[in-house]
This record gives structure tokens, sequence and C-alpha cells, in this order.
């Protein structure tokens, strides 16, 4: 009874040891491991210091289980402002109905405190297959859901091409408000086929 005994504490001796052994080498992964693209990415570049660069960065916006919106780049770093600079950005915003917008530019920056996302220098809004938007700089306000830009732009649908100075546009009722200078032509042969202009 006793060797029974001696052989049990024995082997549940090597059973703690190598428990003990796993949670250190999980531990030393865990602060060794290269830093992966991800929300914590965008966590580093916000308390880390100014210079800091990090490649393949994205953030994700969730409501319950679903994806609001997501944001990647090629690469953010660290600015004076502490405001996350990005290269070559690319948001997909998704609407209730199951479509998705998407938004690219050569370059923009993220608000720390906001996450308000500025797009600049070449900026490319694609709503469905259909509708696209470009003009020189561009601001996404995630909490309000509002694209908004004080700069000329060129809407071009199906139907109609817009052109003006400045708009704001809410995600939510997906009512656009241009500022100034607003042309509107109308393509109208599509807009006869539909109907439009009666007979």
């Amino acid at each position: 009874m006793n060797s029974l005994s001696a052989r049990l504490t024995g082997h549940l001796k090597y059973l703690f040891l190598t428990l003990a052994m796993l949670i250190l080498l999980g531990l030393a992964w865990y602060l060794l491991r290269p830093l992966g693209s991800g929300m914590e990415q965008m966590l580093f570049l916000q308390t880390g210091p100014e210079g800091t660069m990090v490649t393949d960065p994205s953030m994700v916006q969730f409501e319950g289980r679903e994806t609001r919106w997501t944001l990647n780049a090629k690469s953010a770093i660290r600015a004076k402002d502490d405001n996350v600079i990005i290269e070559q950005p690319h948001l997909e915003v998704f609407h209730t109905d199951g479509r998705k917008m998407e938004v690219t530019s050569r370059q923009g920056a993220v608000n720390n405190e906001t996450r308000a996302v500025i797009f600049h220098g070449g900026v490319e809004a694609m709503d469905g297959p259909l509708n696209r938007l470009t003009t020189d700089w561009l601001r996404f306000d995630p909490n309000a859901r509002i694209l908004y830009t004080d700069q000329a732009f060129r809407l071009e649908g199906e139907e109609i091409q817009l052109e003006g100075v400045g708009f704001t546009l809410n995600q939510e009722t997906r009512i656009l408000r241009v500022q100034s200078k607003v042309k509107v032509m109308f393509n109208k042969e599509r807009v006869k086929e539909n109907g439009a202009w009666g007979s």
C-alpha cells in the first residue's frame, strides 16, 4: 500500500511540474510572440512611442454580433499628435440590408479618441457596383456614421451624375446634403427606360 501511495505521489509531483512548465511556456510565448495584425496592433500604436510602426493593421467595430465596419491598411505609424497615419487604407461599411460601401485612398489618419478616419489622396468610395464617388479628402465618423468632405467631389451612378463642393452623407438615413456648386446630369436613356419621362 505504501509503494502505491509513493508512486501516486511521484506521479502527482510530475503532473504538477509538467503543468507548471506548460504555464511558463505559454507565458513566454505570449510575451515573446511577434505582434500580429488586428486590434492589438492599433492598441500598441496608441500607447507606443512616436514613430512606432506596424504592417497590415486592422480595426473592426461590431454592433451585437453584426460587423458595422472594418478598416485595413498596408501600414500604420504613430504621429506626433498621437494620431495614427495609415498607408493605403481600405474601409468597408456594412449596411443593414446586406450591401456594403468601400472607401480607399493613398493615405489616411485615424484619431485615437474618436476613431474617426480621414482619407486623402485619390479617395474613391464604391456603394454597390454602380455608385462611385471620387474626391481628394473624406472623413468617416464611425460614431455618427457620417461621411463628410469640404472638397470638390463627383458622384457617378447608374442614372445620375452629381458634382459639387462639400457634402455630408448619413449612412443610416442615406441622405446626402451637398454644400455648394451643385451640378446634376441625368442619364436620359436610363431614366426613360424606368418610366420617369412618361411615354
